[in-house]
């Protein structure tokens, strides 16, 4: 299903209908809270995993992996090196918010590089880069990367949690079908509040609490 598709029936059920051209709830409101919506099912599925199965994971189903991303050099030192992320990853736990990153060059992938949580990563800064290991940390929608094997010549590809691309609504919604029920009723009730605030047509500053 594509994020568009999904957003209709979203509309259709809030307005108990086809939604009117002027209606105050546009296909981008409900993108945006589609979003949080995602990030909410992925932290009940990582806690049902929990209660059912003993082990904490999060659903394949929920993945995405993003391929031919650009790498640059930071220019504190010649050994670390970002990649802008599509999305901020979904983070739960330590690391689960982005399974593998790896890098691809002309006929050469690297091994999956090894993840780092900030405390580890103060340490780190006092070493030299491992030889032939890659590592790296999470700081909002950037990787950090360290490599003693230079990166500029490569491109990322990532496998992170991710609800697919928000930014383009004919893209495939990337949600397991169990879970999206309660994606319809988190949206539903954010929207319902949304129509049931006044609205204030006086424009005096004032707010309106009738």
């Amino acid at each position: 299903m594509t994020r568009n598709a999904f957003i209709e029936r979203i509309l259709r059920q809030v307005y108990n209908g086809q939604p009117s051209d002027d209606s105050s709830i546009t296909y981008n409101l409900v993108n945006q809270w589609l979003n949080d919506a995602i990030g909410s099912v992925v932290k009940k599925n990582y806690t049902d995993s929990i209660q059912l199965d003993g082990v904490a994971y999060v659903n394949n189903s929920f993945y995405t992996t993003f391929t031919n991303l650009d790498i640059e050099a930071e220019l504190v030192d010649n050994v670390t090196y970002s990649v802008d992320l599509p999305i901020i990853p979904i983070a739960l736990g330590k690391n689960e918010g982005i399974a593998t990153l790896q890098f691809v060059g002309d006929k050469k992938t690297s091994q999956t590089a090894i993840p780092l949580s900030m405390n580890q990563v103060a340490y780190q800064e006092l070493l030299r880069p491992i030889q032939n290991k890659i590592v790296y940390w999470i700081e909002g929608k950037n990787i950090y990367i360290k490599s003693s094997i230079p990166l500029t010549s490569y491109k990322a590809t990532i496998r992170m949690i991710s609800g697919g691309d928000s930014t383009d609504l004919n893209s495939t919604l990337i949600v397991p079908d169990d879970y999206v029920p309660f994606i319809v009723e988190y949206i539903k009730g954010q929207l319902a509040f949304e129509r049931s605030r006044p609205i204030d047509t006086s424009n005096d500053g004032v707010d309106n609490n009738n």
